[in-house]
C-alpha cells in the first residue's frame, strides 16, 4: 500500500526550500503572526462587540446558570438549548473562571492566540505532509493573512476555533495514519470530536475518516486503531449527548439547529430569489426569519421549552424536505448555487451604498482568491491520485465532506474558513511545482 512516503516532491526543487529555518526565523514568524492578527483585532473592536449568534449570551448562561441556555423573551427566563454547538461558548465561559469578561477585547485576544496557534500548526502540518520547510512556512503565511480568516477573527463566531481544530485534526490523522500506537488514533478521534462540538458539519468528516482509516493508514492493527479513533471521538461527544438526553430526552450529538439551516437553504422565497434576482445580489432573509419565528412561537406555545425546540427542528426538516420534493429541479440548481457560494472568490455586496474603499477591498479579495485557487488547481494537477492517499487524503475527505454538507444546507463564503488550511497547502504545492518547472526550463535554456 502506498503511503505518504510515496509522495515525492518534484525533481530539483528551487534552492533553499529544503533548508530548515532557524529558531530565530520561526520565532520572528510567530511574532509577525501575532502582530498581523493583533492589528486586525485592534482595528475592529466594534465588530467584536456584536454577538450575532448569541455565543456570548450562551457563555454567560454556562457560567452563571450552569447550563447552555438562551434568554426567551416570551417566558422571561433562561431556557436550556441545543441550538448552538457547545464548544465555543464553553471556551468563552472559561474566561469568567480566569477573571476575564468575554467582551470585545477579551474575545479579540482569544482569537489572536487561536489564530497564531493555527499558523504554527499549519507549519508543522506542512512538514508532516512532506512539503519542504520553506513551502510549509509559505502555507502557514497564507493562513496567517487569509482574508476570510482575518475577517472572521474579528467576529464572535466559531470560524477561528474551527480552523485551529481542523489543522490540529489533520495533524492528528496524519500521525495516527503513520504510527501503530493506539493513543495517536484515540487522540485524533478526540480532536475530531471537538471539531463536531464546534461545528456540527464536521460530523460527516469524522464518520468518513473513521470508515476510510483502515484503507488509508499504514502499518498493522488498522481496524483496532480505527476503533480507538471511534472511542476517542465518543469520549468527547458523550457528555454533550448525555446532557441532551437529560434535557431533551434525546442523545443529540450535534444541535437542534440543523432543520432551520436546511429550511433556510430550501424554501420558496429563496428558490424564487435564485430564479429571478440579479447575479451577485444578496437574499434578505429578514422576512423569512420573522415569519418562521412567529410561527414557531404560536405553534409551540402549549409545549415546554425542550419539547418546543425539538418540535421546531422537526417542523423545519419536514418543511425543507417537502420543498425539495415539490421542486427537485430548482433544488438541484440551488445546490449548484450554494456550492458556488461556498467557493466564491468575490464577497457579496452587503450594502447598496457601498463605499469606494469597500468596493475596492472586495475586488482585491477576489483577485487574491482567484490566484490562490489557480495555484491550488496546479497542486491538484500535480498530485492527482495521490490526493486519495495518506496524508493528502485526510484533506481531500475534509474538503469533499464539508462541500457536500454545504451544498444542501445554508452556506456562504465564511463556511469554508476551516478548508483554507488544505487550500493553503495545495497552493504551496502548486507554487512549488511551477517554480521547479520554471527553474528547469531556465536551466535547459542556458545549456542550449
Amino acid at each position: 500500500m502506498e503511503t505518504e512516503a510515496a509522495v515525492r516532491m518534484p525533481e530539483s526543487p528551487p534552492c533553499n526550500v529544503n533548508r530548515m529555518p532557524s529558531r530565530w526565523v520561526l520565532l520572528t514568524f510567530l511574532c509577525l503572526a501575532l502582530v498581523v492578527r493583533g492589528r486586525m483585532m485592534l482595528g475592529n473592536l466594534d465588530s467584536l462587540e456584536k454577538d450575532p449568534d448569541a455565543y456570548r449570551d450562551a457563555a454567560w448562561s454556562i457560567y452563571f446558570e450552569r447550563t447552555l441556555g438562551l434568554w426567551n423573551e416570551s417566558s422571561g427566563a433562561i431556557e436550556p438549548t441545543a441550538t448552538r454547538p457547545p464548544l465555543y461558548p464553553l471556551l468563552l465561559s472559561g474566561m469568567y473562571f480566569l477573571q476575564f469578561t468575554p467582551d470585545a477585547p477579551g474575545i479579540g485576544l482569544l482569537h489572536v492566540l487561536l489564530g497564531t496557534a493555527t499558523v504554527w500548526i499549519v507549519w508543522r502540518l506542512g512538514l508532516a505532509w512532506r512539503l519542504p520547510p520553506a513551502a510549509s512556512l509559505l502555507a502557514a503565511a497564507l493562513v496567517m493573512v487569509d482574508p476570510i480568516l482575518l475577517n472572521q477573527s474579528v467576529l464572535a463566531m466559531t470560524e477561528t476555533l474551527a480552523t485551529l481544530l481542523t489543522a490540529l485534526a489533520l495533524l492528528g490523522l496524519t500521525r495516527a495514519g503513520q504510527d501503530n500506537l493506539l493513543r495517536w488514533s484515540g487522540l485524533a478521534g478526540a480532536v475530531l470530536g471537538l471539531c463536531v462540538l464546534c461545528r456540527p458539519a464536521f460530523l460527516v468528516w469524522l464518520l468518513a475518516a473513521v470508515v476510510l482509516f483502515p484503507w488509508l493508514a499504514a502499518g498493522s492493527g488498522r481496524f483496532a486503531r480505527a476503533a480507538a479513533m471511534v472511542a476517542g471521538a465518543a469520549a468527547v461527544l458523550a457528555p454533550w449527548a448525555i446532557r441532551n438526553e437529560l434535557v431533551f430526552g434525546r442523545p443529540i450529538v450535534t444541535t437542534t439547529h440543523g432543520g432551520y439551516t436546511l429550511l433556510l437553504a430550501n424554501n420558496p422565497e429563496f428558490y424564487a430569489y435564485l430564479q429571478s434576482a440579479p447575479w451577485g445580489s444578496v437574499w434578505d432573509a429578514h422576512e423569512f426569519n420573522e415569519r418562521w419565528r412567529s410561527e414557531q412561537q404560536s405553534q409551540g406555545s402549549a409545549l415546554d421549552p425542550a419539547a418546543r425546540e425539538l418540535e421546531s427542528d422537526r417542523r423545519a426538516y419536514a418543511a425543507a424536505w417537502e420543498n425539495i420534493g415539490r421542486d427537485p429541479l430548482v433544488f438541484a440548481y440551488s445546490c449548484l448555487a450554494r456550492l458556488g457560494r461556498l467557493w466564491n472568490v468575490l464577497p457579496h455586496q452587503t450594502s447598496p451604498d457601498e463605499s469606494a474603499s469597500r468596493h475596492g477591498l472586495r475586488f482585491a479579495v477576489a483577485i487574491w482568491y482567484t490566484l490562490e485557487l489557480l495555484l491550488a488547481a496546479a497542486g491538484i494537477a500535480y498530485l492527482r491520485r495521490r490526493l486519495l492517499l495518506s496524508p493528502w487524503a485526510w484533506g481531500t475527505i475534509l474538503v469533499v465532506s464539508m462541500s457536500a454538507v454545504h451544498t444542501v444546507f445554508w452556506t456562504d463564503m465564511r463556511m469554508r474558513a476551516p478548508l483554507m488550511v488544505v487550500v493553503a497547502l495545495l497552493v504551496t504545492q502548486g507554487a512549488l511545482v511551477l517554480a521547479t518547472r520554471r527553474q528547469a526550463s531556465s536551466a535547459a535554456a542556458h545549456t542550449t
